[in-house]
């Protein structure tokens, strides 16, 4: 059975499929086998991201009505081997999170990342996984991140990381919004994961659709949290 961690974002913008499918290629490049399970229903992006959106038959829809197997939905993805993509239905459909934990479950994969929206989906598979909220170093993100961490502590998730995303620190200090690092943890309430830092490069190979071959900082940022995810004891900072 996979290890599934449930990726929040705090509000749109956030950049939680950034981190999605940067920290899914990560993992991959560590020799695991890993999915990427788009659960953004009627927001489909994963598939962009990662180079597959040109083939897609099926989606996780597809798998849901029955209309076919979890593997006819599943693509190879070319930004590294073992990566994986389950891409999102463009329709906005209901589904429980317990007939989607049931799912996950059953893949087998060392890592499985489930990309989630802030709803009531997202809270509820909370519990059933260890889930990480991305946010952003600005008041209306942090403060948001703090709503979603407490609404997956109401659903019963005990086991919530945070991810700091679009870190600068020339802006962070200039602005001058919180005083340390610190303060936001604490503004969030979650454990801190790891600190991705603003990376435009990345960002746009992303938005093409186009693996990246040179180390970017925000690249290695992602190397480093898919270490400690994987169990290797390796510093914050």
């Amino acid at each position: 059975m996979g290890k599934v961690t449930v990726i929040l974002s705090s509000k749109g913008g956030s950049g939680g499929s950034f981190v999605t499918a940067g920290l899914g290629t990560a993992l991959a490049k560590r020799g695991k086998s890993v999915l990427i399970a788009d659960c953004g229903f009627g927001m489909r992006e994963i598939d962009m991201m990662l180079g597959i959106s040109d083939r897609l038959v099926f989606d996780l829809g597809d798998v849901l009505s029955g209309n076919c197997k979890v593997g006819s939905a599943v693509y190879p993805s070319d930004f590294a081997d073992g990566l994986y993509v389950l891409p999102a239905p463009q329709e906005n459909i209901s589904v429980s999170a317990d007939t989607l934990k049931s799912l996950l479950e059953t893949l087998d994969y060392d890592y499985i990342l489930a990309d989630c929206h802030s709803d009531s989906l997202a809270y509820s598979l909370s519990r059933y996984f260890q889930t990480a909220v991305t946010v952003q170093p600005e008041p209306l993100s942090v403060r948001c991140g703090n709503r979603v961490f407490l609404k997956c502590r109401e659903c019963g998730g005990n086991n919530i990381r945070l991810i700091i995303n679009r870190f600068s620190e020339k802006d962070f200090f200039d602005k001058k919004y919180f005083s340390d690092l610190d303060e936001v943890i604490d503004k969030v309430g979650a454990r801190l994961l790891g600190i991705v830092p603003e990376d435009d490069t990345l960002s746009s190979a992303f938005q093409r659709g186009l693996p990246l071959r040179e180390k970017t900082k925000a690249l290695y940022a992602l190397d480093r949290i898919a270490a400690r995810i994987d169990g290797v004891d390796i510093p914050l900072f």
